[in-house]
């Protein structure tokens, strides 16, 4: 995902090839977390949020997440 590129459920379920309720679940969490920005709602698309975590925060974020 490009920062600045706009991104259906439907798109990304076409590049990964995984089916769109599951790339619905993992962008919904993604938005949650800030690691995506959602625009819009009946038909959402997706982008990668400016906000940038190094790999060492992204992982302790995930951990802190999954420990709640």
């Amino acid at each position: 995902m490009t920062q600045g590129k706009y991104y259906s459920i439907h798109d990304l379920a076409n590049l990964t090839g995984q089916p769109r309720s599951t790339v619905a679940d993992v962008l919904q969490f993604l938005a949650n977390y800030g690691f995506v920005d959602r625009i819009g709602e009946k038909e959402p698309v997706f982008t990668k949020s400016p906000v940038k975590f190094s790999p060492g925060e992204s992982i302790n974020l995930l951990k802190c997440i999954a420990e709640q």
